[in-house]
């Protein structure tokens, strides 16, 4: 009986771990605000009856950012691309 019991504890036991394990979400990155970054940067698309992802079927592929030292100054230049912004 006590065998039974000690398999169910153990049981219970690696249970309980792996779904705490899994419930620890590992987060790689920390959102910052702009105020802190001081990047204030959104690649806002407006869509109408022309451009739309109908008629554009790349028309949400268009943004995008880059990061290196591009002026060989030490520091990391930040690059960012978008579809409607000047």
């Amino acid at each position: 009986m006590s065998h039974h019991i000690n398999k169910l504890v153990i049981s219970y036991f690696f249970f309980f771990t792996v779904i705490n394990i899994k419930a620890q979400v590992i987060k790689p990155f920390t959102l910052l605000a702009g105020i802190k970054t001081g990047i204030n940067f959104q690649n806002k698309l407006i869509e109408s009856a022309e451009l739309n992802i109908i008629t554009y079927e790349y028309y949400y592929n268009g943004g995008g950012v880059a990061a290196a030292d591009f002026n060989n100054d030490g520091l990391t230049d930040i690059y960012f691309t978008g579809n409607m912004v000047p």
